[in-house]
């Protein structure tokens, strides 16, 4: 069964899913993220007859501390539990992932060898800061993280913000106790994070499906050369990584700047991997 979570979900936050035809995406959202940030792609796949389903990982779609008592192993079920969802309309399925859900769709294209193809979008290969994998022991003595206190992961605290609340002044004064509140998260959470990160790179030697790796230049969570070493660890015959140097972390965005050619990147992966056949020009004429 879906997940169904016990506190309120920001209305575009939710899971969703576009029944379309045999052809199918799983979209996995990452750690603090949602099904949203994939929505833009999904709805265009979508006006193309695909079927694509993302679900909501447990734990997320408001703020930070309702990951509290949350486990890897409750968001590797929910992504287990997607994709028998998903299998259940499609013939042909295509795992899109990002960050810490490329962990989590590798995990399932490991298990399932019907996985057509696996994309992975800003794959993590180890915490952006180290002292985030010291969480499975801290947790026990710092229950909390307040990450706007600290100048290494103020920039990602922002953008998760700025992702919940687009119209936050982030320098406004009297905001600053209200930011930090809503941004502190369990250090329980942060230790599970850790230990998916470290399954990932179990994971990566494994992969036979045909890999795509996309990466921003610009991304602080992950870096070009970390996605690199993943690529190099791939096994599987077919493979292929794309560094886009102007772009961040959030790669599926309708405001990244490199998002276009990601989407134009992925799509054409798709045509490849299945029996779908795009047509670019209304894959794109929402941005154009």
């Amino acid at each position: 069964m879906p997940y169904a979570p016990s506190y309120e979900v920001f209305l575009d936050r939710r899971a969703y899913l576009f029944n379309g035809g045999q052809v199918g995406c799983l979209f996995l959202h990452g750690f603090m993220g949602t099904p949203k940030s994939g929505r833009p792609l999904a709805e265009a796949l979508a006006r193309q007859g695909l079927t694509v389903y993302a679900p909501l990982l447990p734990g997320h779609g408001h703020h930070p501390d309702k990951l509290a008592g949350v486990t890897m192993q409750d968001w590797l079920a929910e992504a287990t539990d997607a994709l028998a969802t998903i299998s259940d309309h499609c013939q042909e399925i295509v795992i899109i992932g990002h960050s810490m859900g490329a962990v989590l769709g590798s995990y399932l294209a490991t298990i399932h060898g019907n996985i057509r193809g696996l994309v992975l979008v800003a794959p993590p290969l180890e915490v952006p800061d180290w002292r985030l994998s010291l969480m499975p022991i801290l947790k026990y003595v710092m229950p909390w993280l307040e990450p706007l206190k600290r100048s290494s992961l103020r920039k990602i605290a922002h953008e998760r913000i700025l992702d919940m609340y687009p119209e936050v002044n982030l320098n406004d004064p009297a905001l600053q106790k209200w930011l930090e509140e809503i941004s502190r998260m369990p250090t329980s959470a942060l230790a599970e994070m850790s230990r998916a990160f470290k399954m990932g790179r179990n994971q990566w030697r494994r992969i036979q499906a045909p890999t795509l790796i996309i990466q921003g230049g610009q991304d602080i969570a992950t870096t070009v050369e970390k996605s690199q070493t993943i690529f190099e660890l791939l096994p599987a015959k077919q493979k292929d990584i794309v560094i886009f140097p102007e772009a961040g972390h959030q790669l599926l965005r309708d405001n990244s700047e490199a998002m276009k050619q990601v989407w134009q990147r992925i799509g054409r992966f798709i045509e490849a991997m299945t029996s779908a056949r795009l047509v670019e020009e209304e894959l794109l004429a929402e941005q154009a």
